[in-house]
């Protein structure tokens, strides 16, 4: 009895074990596995007297581009506010990402081609208009396993 046990045991691990080996392959090569990558994240402070609040983070759509993720946004009305992949707080070292057109919710900003979002440090939101900055974010760099449907611990 035992060994016929061991028998049906090491049929069921070969039977998967085949199963899921091309399974996983075929799922590491499609992207879908899971994988380390390292998210960049920042929370969003008004600058002078403009209020600016939110969670700012670089991550990729569902084809892999990096954008620029901006949620929870409250800031200020501004009539030419634009946002920008900064340099230490300078947008003038940093990447116009596109125009503020929504002040509060959810923002997404997809990131340039050829940009390498990890040579900046942060996001600035400045009113072209005015010439006044309204608000920063600094990133902090977190690895995080994730896989096709989202983060995971």
């Amino acid at each position: 009895m035992r060994q016929r046990a061991r028998m049906f045991a090491a049929a069921l691990f070969m039977v998967f074990g085949l199963a899921l080996s091309p399974a996983h392959s075929a799922m590491m090569e499609e992207g879908k596995g899971m994988m380390m990558d390292d998210t960049m994240t920042g929370m969003l402070a008004g600058a002078g007297d403009h209020h600016a609040a939110g969670t700012v983070a670089i991550t990729k759509d569902n084809k892999g581009t990096p954008v620029l993720v901006i949620t929870d946004l409250k800031v200020d009305k501004v009539p030419d506010g634009r946002v920008y992949l900064a340099k230490d707080g300078d947008y003038t070292k940093g990447v116009e990402l596109g125009k503020l057109t929504q002040f509060s919710g959810k923002v997404e900003f997809p990131i340039p081609a050829g940009t390498n979002p990890a040579d900046y440090n942060g996001v600035v939101i400045w009113c072209k208009k005015f010439s006044v900055e309204i608000g920063r974010a600094s990133f902090a760099k977190q690895g995080m396993m994730h896989d096709q449907k989202g983060m995971m611990k």
